[in-house]
């Protein structure tokens, strides 16, 4: 993982350099876990690195009450600026959960373990666990080794890479 003190930083410039970077349109995974959400009728969500928001509108749109947690500010104030202010985004790194101690019915983690030291992936999922209403759901997608990407960068660890000078990737297996 990052040392928290250039977590922020790096975050923090590629949010005010690149702006929306991945776009308005949702992931395909928000797509698909927002009509799961739906049949399962969950009614609120905490995703865990929220970014600008992109994916969290479908959720919006459809009912469902989204709470957000992410470690940029121009982040927060892209999410705010396009989506609303009616969705609570929790300023600070998810390595430093809880920020509350609502239970949500689905948590929803984009793209943000594989960024995460093995200690730090095992305590978000403690963590989300920890706030995951009785028979709730809990939802991370992730890189794979799949990925063309992997193998790129300097090698931190066994399938963990550093990259852009700062990033540390885990690419995942299916055996994990």
């Amino acid at each position: 993982m990052i040392n928290n003190s250039e977590q922020p930083e790096f975050w923090e410039k590629n949010f005010i350099d690149k702006q929306e970077m991945w776009g308005f349109d949702p992931s395909k995974s928000a797509v698909l876990i927002k009509d799961f959400f739906l049949e399962k009728s969950i009614k609120n969500i905490l995703i865990p690195g929220i970014g600008y928001g992109r994916n969290a509108q479908i959720f919006k749109d459809n009912g469902i009450k989204v709470t957000g947690i992410e470690i940029s500010k121009t982040a927060i104030e892209m999410a705010t600026k396009h989506y609303g202010a009616d969705i609570q985004i929790h300023h600070g790194s998810v390595t430093d959960m809880p920020y509350d101690k609502y239970r949500y019915d689905g948590i929803f983690c984009y793209a943000l373990i594989h960024l995460l030291s093995s200690r730090e992936r095992k305590k978000l999922i403690k963590d989300c666990y920890d706030q995951l209403a009785e028979n709730g759901y809990m939802i991370f997608t992730t890189i794979s080794k799949e990925a063309s990407t992997y193998g790129k960068g300097s090698v931190v660890s066994k399938d963990r890479f550093e990259m852009f000078g700062v990033l540390k990737c885990f690419f995942m297996t299916e055996s994990l």
